[in-house]
């Protein structure tokens, strides 16, 4: 009796298990592919959010000798939910530390300075990734504001280039650099990005030859990071960046946060990482509070019902919605419509029933005389814009002596077109291309111009640059002035069609004293054997 009595098994108990099996074989037939696709790329995401608020601040300062850095990752991303953002924060603390480190280590002021400018252009840079994730896509008269800090910090790094420096070249390298905020403008941002590399490293190149070890370290920190911000390009915005379709007007949000502030997608500047915030004073200041457990409550039934009925679905006091307007079109009976009979149409009425013809009303001014067919100069209305993100065009313009471009990028090429006694003055560092085109007693001043300036069809023309030009060209022109530094003597100069065309080059034998050579525009054909030789009338040979 004392003996445990056994049980028998309840068939019962064994259901679970058998369901268990059946559900188990449903799951091994099904395809979760797909599926586990998916959360293998949720789980990179949730990992790559701990491990960027765990790692605090972007290229915090170690010390007070650190330079300054971007805002931090932490927070960052817990102000947005941009995954543009965060992704380009794990991209910054993987290579600009290094930057720093090498900068640090050598002791040289000339390469922190340049460290300083490197990291506020990936600041901007980050800013502006970080706004496309509340802000709509800018239009083309709005880039010139947003870029006023890039343009800015472009400037001081390339006035702080001193050729007399023993480290001249890597100033020039992170001058150079700033350029890669421009991405953001671009339909193929590793190509851009790709363009900036090749500018710098024709200088760190330079930098290089001398075999100063300190200096070799921070140029390879600096290559090592724009190559891999070229990869990072073709990982998160290969084809471009998108912004948010109905998010905030770009440049109200970029006048309240301007490139560099640190203010990220929108909220206000977080506070440094391991402190805790501040509590404001003011309404709307401070931190937003938490979440709360399990979610918002869902709203009240009545709050549903005024929603639906809004959106034109609700009941009868909601009118219908838009089942009811479409259904009303359906049935609608266009032969209750009043036919036009003949005897109706103007053309087939009497002379006395016509309506008088309106006298059109006396113009206040009178129209601007705009050039004809084949004349130089306007011919439509002034033009002063960005165009398709990449050409400043600057058209029609009569008598204006005071047209100044200040916003163009090292990218972007200026187009100066149908202008008639006009003075341009480019001042912005470098250029891509400047085009001259159908202008008239036209005077054009720019700094450095990377690929070349073209003048067709033009007369009467002075162009002067305070830098460095590879190339002139010079096409169907009469009456063309160069004035050219000592920085642009190796320019290669081609011309057709032209007339009447002078350089104007500094004298080495007198300070302060120009020499003017004509360019020339006569020449002599010799024939010899089953070719031609040509050279220059001897007119030029004095």
């Amino acid at each position: 009796s004392n003996r445990a009595r056994r049980v028998p098994p309840n068939p019962s108990a064994r259901d679970p298990l058998r369901r268990a099996h059946c559900r188990a074989a449903a799951m091994a037939v099904l395809d979760l592919s797909p599926f586990n696709a998916i959360l293998k790329r949720l789980e990179m995401v949730a990992d790559r959010m701990e491990s960027a608020a765990a790692g605090g601040t972007i290229g915090a300062a170690s010390s007070s000798s650190a330079a300054p850095t971007a805002m931090s990752v932490g927070t960052a991303a817990a102000r947005d939910d941009c995954e543009i953002a965060v992704a380009f924060d794990a991209f910054f603390q993987s290579k600009v530390p290094a930057i720093q480190e090498a900068a640090k280590a050598s002791g040289i002021k000339d390469l922190e300075e340049a460290t300083e400018v490197i990291v506020q252009t990936f600041r901007m840079l980050r800013d502006a990734l970080a706004s496309t994730g509340v802000v709509a896509k800018p239009k083309d008269n709005d880039w010139a504001k947003i870029f006023a800090p890039v343009v800015a910090l472009g400037s001081t790094a390339q006035k702080a280039c001193d050729n007399r420096s023993d480290f001249f070249q890597s100033r020039k390298a992170a001058a150079e650099s700033v350029n890669v905020v421009a991405l953001i403008t671009q339909a193929g941002p590793p190509s851009h990005v790709q363009g900036v590399l090749e500018t710098v490293d024709f200088h760190c190149l330079k930098a290089m030859q001398k075999k100063n070890e300190k200096e070799t370290a921070w140029v390879k920190a600096v290559k090592d990071a724009l190559n891999g911000l070229l990869d990072w390009c073709k990982e998160n915005c290969k084809m471009g960046v998108s912004w948010k379709p109905g998010g905030q007007e770009a440049l109200p949000y970029f006048e309240a946060r301007p490139l560099g502030a640190g203010a990220g997608a929108g909220a206000e500047a977080a506070p440094a990482a391991g402190t805790a915030p501040t509590k404001g004073k003011g309404k709307g200041k401070g931190a937003a509070p938490p979440m709360p457990k399990g979610g918002l409550a869902p709203p009240p039934e009545e709050v549903k019902a005024k929603l639906r009925a809004a959106a034109g679905g609700g009941g009868s006091g909601g009118g219908g919605g838009m089942g009811e307007l479409f259904g009303a079109l359906q049935s609608f009976d266009t032969k209750k419509l009043k036919k036009v009979t003949d005897d109706m149409k103007t053309k087939n009425r009497p002379d006395e029933e016509k309506s008088a013809v309106v006298a059109a009303a006396a113009s206040k001014a009178a129209p601007k005389a705009f050039a004809g067919k084949g004349q130089k100069g306007p011919k439509g209305d002034p033009i002063f814009e960005l165009q398709k993100d990449t050409n400043w065009m600057i058209e029609n313009h009569d008598g204006r002596k005071d047209l100044v471009l200040e916003e163009a990028l090292m990218s972007q090429l200026v187009c100066i077109i149908n202008c008639r006694d006009c003075v341009v003055h480019i001042k912005s560092d470098k250029v891509k291309n400047v085009n001259v085109d159908g202008c008239l007693r036209t005077t054009i001043i720019c700094n450095d111009v990377v690929s070349a300036v073209e003048f067709v069809n033009c007369d009467r023309i002075q162009f002067q640059t305070m830098g460095k030009v590879n190339a002139i060209a010079i096409d169907k022109c009469d009456g063309v002035n160069l004035y050219l530094p000592d920085a642009s003597r190796a320019v290669e100069i081609s011309t057709s069609k032209s007339s009447d065309m002078n350089v104007n080059l500094p004298d080495p034998d007198a300070d302060d004293e120009m020499v003017e050579i004509p360019i020339p525009e006569q020449f002599v054909t010799r024939i010899n054997g089953k070719k031609l030789k040509t050279e220059v009338s001897a007119l030029y040979s004095h």
